[in-house]
C-alpha cells in the first residue's frame, strides 16, 4: 500500500515538474563523452554546453581536445573559447555563462546537454549551487592574503590550514590544485562554515536533470589515454605550447592544466622529451582515476561501461531514449 502524498509532497512534484530538463554526460578523460553527445544531438533538436575547465580558453586546443571544427559543424557547442588564457575563469563565471546557454537553448525549443569532465563544474550546475556571496572588498582581501602565503609559504601550508578548518573539504578536493584548495580556504574564511554546509543549504537548482557516466574498463581507458597523448603531440601540440607562451607568457592555465605544464617544462629544459611524454600520460591516468572517485560520490549518477563499439552503441540507444523523453515531457507539459 502507497500512502498518498501531502501538500508539502505534492508541491514538490509540481515544482520538479516546472523545472527545464538537462542532460549531462561526464566522466573520465578519453571515454568518448563528446562523440556521444554528438550523436544524441544528431537524433534530436539539443545542443552542447562545455563542462571543461580548460577547453573555455581560447588557443588552447589540442591539449584539451576541444572539439573539432567538423565536429563543431554537426551540432552547436556552447562555453568554447570564450576566454582568453591570461583571464581569470572561475567556477562562478562557468555557472552564470552556462545557466545563461542552458535558458537560450530552451528558448530554441532544444535540449541542453551538458558535456564535459570537470565534475565540479557538472556537479555545482545541476545541484543548483549558490557561490558564497561576497563584498567585493572582503572577497578581495581574502584572495589576496591566501595568494601571499602561496608564494611565501608553499600549497603545503595552505592544505595543512584546509584539513585543520575543514577536513571533509580537504578530502575531496585535489590538494595538487592551488586553486581548488585557494577556493576553499577562501569560502572558509569569508563563511566561517564547512564548505558541505554552504553546499547543502543551495537552494533548488531550476533543472530536472539526468546524469550519465560513461566509463571503460581500466585497461582500456588508460590505452585510450596513452593513444590520444601520441595522437595530441603528433597533430602539434608542443607547437601550440610555444605560440601561447609567445602571446600570452607562463598563465595560470598553463601552470596547471595537464600536459601543457609538462611541455611548458620541457620548453625550460626541465626534463627529457621521453621522460615528458611519460609524465603526461602518468598524470592523465591518475586525473582520470579522480574523475572516477568524485563520480562514485554522487548517488544520482547513471553509471554506463563500454568495452567494444556493440557496448558504445547499446549506450548511445539507451542514452538517445532518456533524451527524447526528457524533450518529450516539456512537448507536453
Amino acid at each position: 500500500m502507497y500512502a498518498a502524498a501531502g501538500p508539502e509532497e505534492h508541491g514538490r512534484e509540481v515544482e520538479k515538474s516546472k523545472r527545464l530538463p538537462v542532460l549531462a554526460i561526464t566522466g573520465p578523460t578519453a571515454t568518448g563523452k563528446t562523440a556521444l553527445a554528438l550523436r544524441v544531438a544528431a537524433e534530436l533538436p539539443a545542443e552542447i554546453v562545455s563542462a571543461d575547465a580548460m577547453a573555455v580558453y581560447r588557443g588552447m586546443d589540442i591539449g584539451t581536445a576541444k572539439p573539432a571544427p567538423e565536429q563543431r559543424a554537426r551540432a552547436c557547442f556552447h562555453l568554447l573559447d570564450c576566454a582568453r588564457p591570461d583571464e581569470s575563469y572561475s567556477l562562478a563565471r562557468f555557472l552564470d555563462d552556462a545557466r545563461a546557454a542552458i535558458a537560450a537553448i530552451h528558448d530554441r525549443g532544444r535540449l541542453p546537454i551538458i558535456c564535459g569532465g570537470t565534475g565540479l563544474y557538472v556537479s555545482a550546475l545541476l545541484r543548483g549551487y549558490s557561490l558564497v556571496p561576497q563584498d567585493p572588498a572582503s572577497a578581495g582581501t581574502v584572495r589576496a592574503e591566501l595568494l601571499r602565503r602561496l608564494q611565501a609559504c608553499g600549497l603545503d601550508a595552505l592544505v595543512a590550514d584546509l584539513r585543520a578548518r575543514d577536513p571533509e573539504a580537504a578530502g575531496s578536493v585535489d590538494l595538487r590544485n592551488p586553486r581548488r584548495v585557494l577556493r576553499a580556504l577562501e569560502i572558509s574564511l569569508l563563511t566561517g562554515r564547512p564548505i558541505a554546509e554552504v553546499r547543502a543549504s543551495a537552494p533548488a537548482p531550476p533543472f530536472r536533470s539526468v546524469c550519465v557516466v560513461i566509463t571503460c574498463p581500466r585497461r582500456l581507458l588508460y590505452r585510450r589515454i596513452d593513444r590520444r597523448v601520441e595522437e595530441m603531440l603528433a597533430a602539434g601540440w608542443l607547437d601550440e605550447v610555444r605560440r601561447l607562451l609567445d602571446q600570452y607568457g607562463l598563465t595560470r592555465p598553463l601552470q596547471d592544466a595537464i600536459g601543457y605544464s609538462h611541455l611548458v617544462g620541457y620548453l625550460r629544459g626541465e626534463a627529457s622529451w621521453d621522460a615528458t611524454v611519460e609524465a603526461i600520460k602518468r598524470d592523465t591516468r591518475r586525473y582520470a582515476k579522480r574523475q572516477l572517485t568524485w563520480w562514485r560520490r554522487h548517488e544520482e549518477a547513471h553509471w554506463m561501461a563500454w568495452e567494444t563499439g556493440v557496448d558504445f552503441g547499446l549506450i548511445t540507444t539507451s542514452v538517445i531514449r532518456i533524451a527524447r523523453r526528457m524533450k518529450d515531457s516539456v512537448q507536453t507539459a
